[in-house]
Formats: structure tokens, sequence, C-alpha cells
């Protein structure tokens, strides 16, 4: 019989395997934004986690299986507590230089998209390239929706650039909606991805 996989709260001890799958998961879009020091990524996402953790918000949430953190999901509500700016912008100039600091949080800004009151925003949905294809995705998205119904809300919603086609085929199995097309010729000069499709669940 297969281990189960488990969905829970992130600690600070799973920050550094976080930042790894995130980095991973999504390093197309992390190295226009942070080159030419991709060395530095998953300490600046680490470190940047930590912050977002210590505003009291839902935040992140990570797949647990076989011992270890395989898996990454953050969920935000439109009345979560606002990060404040200069913690996480003073991790990037640490970082990155006042100018590759500067640059990154224009690139990184380019990806916030807004929710509504009764909505769930999905975001960050990664897995480890070793633990991909077992149901850890699905898992994440099952959590997802179980605290949506525990915080009251009508429904998910989630973007996914619409070249990422093994995403948008596990969100439409799950039940999720193409709602509109965002394009953007900013985000495809800067992060190679100019078309985004805005995806909804509705819960019944």
């Amino acid at each position: 019989m297969s281990e189960a996989i488990r969905v829970r709260p992130a600690r600070s001890q799973d920050l550094q395997a976080a930042a790894a799958i995130l980095v991973e998961g999504f390093r197309d879009k992390f190295e226009p934004a942070f080159a030419p020091h991709m060395d530095r990524a998953e300490r600046i996402i680490a470190r940047t986690l930590a912050v977002e953790g210590s505003r009291g918000a839902p935040g992140l949430y990570v797949a647990e299986l076989e011992g270890r953190v395989v898996g990454t999901i953050g969920l935000r509500r439109r009345e979560d507590p606002e990060v404040p700016f200069w913690p996480a912008a003073s991790i990037l100039v640490e970082e990155l230089g006042l100018w590759g600091g500067l640059r990154a949080m224009v690139y990184l800004s380019l990806l916030d998209q807004s929710t509504g009151r009764r909505e769930l925003y999905v975001a960050d949905v990664a897995v480890a390239p070793q633990f991909r294809r077992r149901g850890v995705g699905q898992a994440l998205m099952r959590h997802a929706e179980e605290m949506a119904r525990a915080w009251d809300k009508r429904a998910l919603v989630l973007d996914v650039s619409t070249g990422n086609e093994a995403a948008c085929r596990l969100y439409e199995q799950l039940g999720y909606e193409v709602q509109r097309t965002r394009r953007s010729l900013l985000t495809g000069w800067l992060l190679g991805e100019r078309s985004w499709y805005r995806m909804r669940k509705d819960l019944g």
C-alpha cells in the first residue's frame, strides 16, 4: 500500500526545501528576475517566504511524502494582511544590489493578480521533479478546495500561462474552466510569457 500524501501548513524548517521546489518549478519565471544570480534564488525565496509567513496569513502549504517535502501550494484571501513592502524588498536589494533588486521587484510584480472577496486564490503549485505523476499535484489542489470551503469561499481562481499545457490539463480535469485570457506584451518581453488563463472553479 502506497504512503498517503499529507498536505499541511509550511513550517520554518520546510522553507529551504519549499524554495528549492519553487525555483525548479518556476525557473523560467525566476531566471529573468534574478539573472545573473540564479545561484542565490533559493536563498532569496526562502527568506521571502519567512517574511510572508510572519504576517499571520494562511500563506504556504506543503505536501509531505516519504518523510520529506515534495510539493508546495500558496493560498491567498482578499482579507489577508498585506506583506509589508520593505522587508521583502530589502531582501532583494541585499542579495542582488540596488539595480538588480529593483529590477527583480518589477519582474515579480508582473505575476501578482487580484482576487475577489468570495474567492480563494491559488498560486505557487509546484512538485519536486522526482515525485511528479504520483498524485501530489492533485492532493495539493484538493486541499485548496477543502480550505476554500472551510473559509466559506464560493470559488477558487488561479492564473496559468497558456503554454503550460500539463498544468492546464490538470486544472481542467479538476473542474476548473477558463474565465478569460490575459495578454501582455510586457510579460511577453520580460518573462517570455505573453498570454495567461484566469481559471476558476465554482464550489457548489
